[in-house]
């Protein structure tokens, strides 16, 4: 136990630096994800069919891809055909275009759970579509996209670890790059683990007062 400590202190440092980029890869990624998916999810609603048909196609295709080869494509084969970015802005791009996806599936069912009958009623007011959007029906739904959108927060932490294998240097690539110096994998992942642990349960505590808030203030 006295080893395992010292080992940890050892490395902490590093592994902060590592929790430090995750933090900002979660943070900037999730800020993409949140634009891209809210004008990919009103695209699929605005009743312009090829626009609605070309975003279901992005949509889908995307969400079948894993993160992973995502990454891989934004790397590598882009880099290839003359577009380069770093590590870190592909791994942006990456997981922001795919959480998008995830997104605007949340935010197309959160805005189709309004009731019909909300949109009806203004329209025979005479207000604007955009006036409608903004002022009715996205108040509304807003209530029903807060849990699931904060549950896949959960996924884009956990995802921001494969950034490791393009070379950004998040938690899990300071926790390989340790078990590689000292040949005790185990103990530097198990580091790793537990803060991505403490993280996530910081997060979740914080996300889910938030939610009771917004509950309360609904009531």
């Amino acid at each position: 136990m006295h080893v395992l400590l010292s080992e940890w202190r050892s490395n902490f440092g590093h592994f902060l630096s590592g929790l430090g980029v995750t933090l900002e890869l979660t943070g900037v990624s999730l800020a993409i994800a949140l634009l891209l998916g809210f004008i990919m999810a009103l695209a699929r609603l605005s009743g312009v069919r090829p626009l609605e048909l070309v975003t279901t196609w992005v949509v889908e295709i995307i969400r079948a891809i894993p993160v992973l080869i995502l990454l891989f494509i934004a790397y590598f084969s882009l880099g290839s055909v003359g577009i380069k970015m770093s590590s870190f802005v592909s791994a942006v791009v990456a997981l922001g275009v795919f959480y998008a996806t995830l997104y605007a599936e949340i935010f197309r069912g959160g805005i189709l759970a309004v009731d019909r009958g909300q949109r009806e009623a203004a329209q025979a007011l005479g207000l604007p579509s955009g006036i409608i959007m903004q002022k009715i029906i996205l108040p509304q739904a807003f209530f029903n996209i807060l849990p699931p959108a904060t549950n896949q927060l959960s996924n884009l932490i956990k995802d921001t670890s494969l950034a490791f294998t393009i070379g950004v240097a998040e938690l899990m690539f300071q926790a390989n790059n340790a078990g590689a110096t000292d040949f005790r994998f185990f103990d530097d992942f198990l580091l790793a683990a537990l803060m991505y642990f403490v993280f996530y349960l910081i997060l979740s505590k914080l996300l889910a007062r938030w939610e009771l808030n917004v509950q309360q203030h609904r009531s």
